[in-house]
Formats: C-alpha cells, structure tokens, sequence
C-alpha cells in the first residue's frame, strides 16, 4: 500500500514537471499550435521508447542474473571438487591406461577439451582401488544429496548429468556391498565409473577455464596438482623404469 502511494505521488510530481516545462516553452516561444502538434508527436512515440526501454533494461537484467547464477553455481562446482570431486578424479585416472598417449596440457584448455572429447575414457577396472571409491561415494552422500537438490544445479546440464551418473555409482556400489563380485558386476560396475569419469573430465576442464578467468592464483595450483598430470608422471617414469613416485 505504501508503495502504491509512493507510485502516486511520483507520478503526479512527473506530471506537473511537465505541465510546467510545456507552459514554461509555449510562454517562451509562444506558438500554441505547434507546441501542441509537437508535444502529440512526442507522445505517439512513447509506446516504441517504453518497448525499446524495456527490451534492453530486460536484457540487461537477464545478463546479469545470468551470470550471477553461474557465479553461484561454479561456487558450488568449486566445493563439489573440494569435496569429492577431485579425489574422485585421482582414484579413477589410475585405470586410464591411455592417458599419457593424450599428452594434455592444462595450460591450454581449449585442446585439452578437444581431446577429452574425443577419448574414449576406458578404465582398467582392475586398477581402481574399489575400497577407496566405495568410502569416498558413500561418505558424501549428504554432500551429493544437497548439491542434486538445488535449483541452480539443474540449470547446468553438464554438472546435473554428472552428479546423477555418481549418485547411480553410489546406489550400485552400496547395492553390491555385502556380496562378492562376479564378472558381470565388475562389468556393470566398469560401465558407470566410465560414465562417471567421462562427465567428470569435461566438468573439471570447465570448472579450470572458471578459475583461469576469475582466480588465476587458483588455477595456477589446480593445474600443477591436477589429477591427469600427476597420473601422466607417474606413467612416465614407470615407462623409464623407475619405478612408481
């Protein structure tokens, strides 16, 4: 009610403010006729200025709450991978026997997608360390519960597909967590880490061009302790026979 009156009493301000410029011209200039045709003209345009008004106070309203919800959302991708995520990603890297082949470089994102892309992500399931990836899945179950939950994270379809494919893994892992695995299982098994590991890659390549744009301190470290370099090291000086780091 109160910002009705205030509404009311803004406009009639506008209206005299007006009435008085419109008396203050036509005692200037005198001219009442075409004082009037121009002052009509005026008004028959005010339609088109309110549209162009609105349309480009909407778009730049829409710009903005855009990209503070991706502010908001990469802080929640940012406490997914401190969480979870970047654990997640060096338990599973391990099984990719084919990694070093890709000789990724982080410095430069834009290949480092393109070749992400075009992996095939096969793990050896053998390598994983199933105790690890069972403990860590099931312990953040709150975490993924919380994340899967809010509104902004179904908005990014990269990051929804992501969590939905780990809380799958998670439902498997604690399904099959009293029984001993046979063949099938491990395939089954095999096929959502995969899954899970493909999503990951591409959501962590988007989270470092988050970080290399707004915290480069940030991603100068996410870079240097990144899971798929450590891994490429690591096969590379087992390949040069000395031993594991």
């Amino acid at each position: 009610m109160k910002n009705k009156k205030n509404y009311i009493q803004i406009s009639l301000i506008l209206i005299f403010i007006s009435a008085i410029m419109f008396l203050g011209h036509y005692l200037i200039f005198g001219q009442l006729e075409n004082t009037m045709y121009y002052s009509l003209m005026s008004l028959c345009f005010i339609p088109v200025n309110i549209l162009a008004v609105t349309i480009v106070f909407d778009s730049l309203v829409e710009r903005r709450t855009r990209r503070e919800r991706l502010s908001k959302l990469n802080m929640l991708v940012g406490l997914f991978f401190s969480d979870i995520g970047f654990t997640l990603l060096n338990i599973i890297v391990v099984g990719d026997e084919k990694l070093t082949a890709l000789d990724l470089d982080f410095n430069d994102l834009k290949r480092c997608r393109n070749k992400l892309q075009k992996h095939n992500h096969e793990v050896n399931f053998e390598k994983i360390k199933l105790l690890e990836l069972r403990n860590l899945v099931v312990e953040s179950r709150d975490i993924l519960s919380s994340l899967i939950g809010n509104e902004s994270v179904l908005e990014h379809e990269t990051f929804a597909d992501l969590l939905m494919a780990l809380m799958h893994l998670r439902d498997e892992i604690l399904f099959i967590k009293y029984k001993n695995l046979t063949k099938e299982d491990k395939a089954h098994l095999k096929g959502d880490i995969i899954r899970v590991y493909k999503a990951l890659s591409f959501q962590w390549v988007n989270y470092l061009e988050h970080l290399k744009q707004f915290y480069p301190y940030q991603y100068k470290s996410a870079i240097k302790y990144n899971p798929f370099t450590l891994r490429q090291l690591i096969e590379s000086v087992e390949d040069k026979g000395y031993g594991t780091l």
